[in-house]
């Protein structure tokens, strides 16, 4: 083993763990306002933190403004997709003539908006769907697994570094061990429910893997402006951004799924 099963930031990341998920669990079962008012603020959150990270911007007043923005899109997509488009082309524009303070290339400003609104406007939409809670509860323990399992092989097995210059921390053996389980017990839960095992499996292994390339993408838009981890708040963990890294990009896939193939 590579490190204590007992050390102070593993348990540190066990705590927050639970306590997230507990929340996390307790908005998405009640849905409706309570998971809209949860969303708004981890779309406040995100949004925080990913202008902190992307752009030089020293004034609190306009990080504040900038991720309430982004909570209208996310609200305004809810009650009309027209007026979601309308704001955020506004959005879009203002940030194209925002005043030229990003770290590096303003592609990341610009396509900010789709990368942490869409995936949580996706969430939302399927939860309040007819068989809603249970794609989503399957989903979450998916993108939970894959995120702990990860984390426990690379973490106890150790090896060879998945991507170095993306993430120093990152093992083989964690890519492949969060998975494989993630994968496992989604076959398990499809064949328990009376579905095919086979696409449980098919559909676990998919977003498992997607999972792992969106962590990996926020590392690398992290690394590309040189920070480590998107905040401070959550202990042992980081940031928000840093928890629901995979989750966003994997929930786009979940809706395209979701829309063309039924799943």
């Amino acid at each position: 083993m590579n490190k204590s099963l007992f050390s102070n930031n593993t348990i540190l990341r066990f705590i927050s763990s639970v306590f997230l998920i507990s929340i996390s669990l307790y908005c998405i079962i009640q849905g409706g306002l309570v998971l809209l008012i949860a969303l708004s603020i981890l779309t406040f959150l995100i949004s925080y933190e990913y202008i902190s990270i992307t752009e030089k911007i020293n004034t609190l007043y306009l990080k504040i403004t900038k991720s309430f923005l982004n909570i209208i899109i996310f609200l305004l997509s809810i009650l009309s997709i027209k007026l979601s488009v309308l704001f955020f082309i506004i959005v879009f524009v203002l940030n194209l003539v925002q005043k030229k303070t990003f770290k590096t290339h303003n592609i990341f400003v610009l396509l900010g908006p789709i990368y942490l609104c869409l995936p949580l406007i996706f969430l939302y939409n399927i939860r309040m769907s007819n068989s809603g809670l249970d794609i989503i509860l399957w989903f979450l323990l998916i993108v939970w697994l894959t995120d702990i399992f990860s984390y426990i092989c690379g973490t106890y097995i150790g090896g060879k570094k998945l991507i170095l210059s993306l993430s120093p921390n990152k093992t083989w053996s964690g890519f492949i061990g969060g998975i494989l389980i993630a994968t496992i017990f989604s076959g398990i839960y499809f064949y328990i429910n009376d579905y095919k095992a086979l696409n449980g499996f098919l559909y676990g292994l998919i977003l498992s893997l997607f999972t792992q390339i969106g962590d990996l993408f926020e590392s690398w838009i992290k690394r590309k402006h040189l920070v480590k981890d998107s905040g401070k708040l959550i202990p042992g963990h980081g940031g928000f951004l840093d928890r629901i890294d995979g989750l966003l990009l994997s929930s786009i896939l979940l809706y395209t799924g979701y829309i063309f193939y039924g799943i």
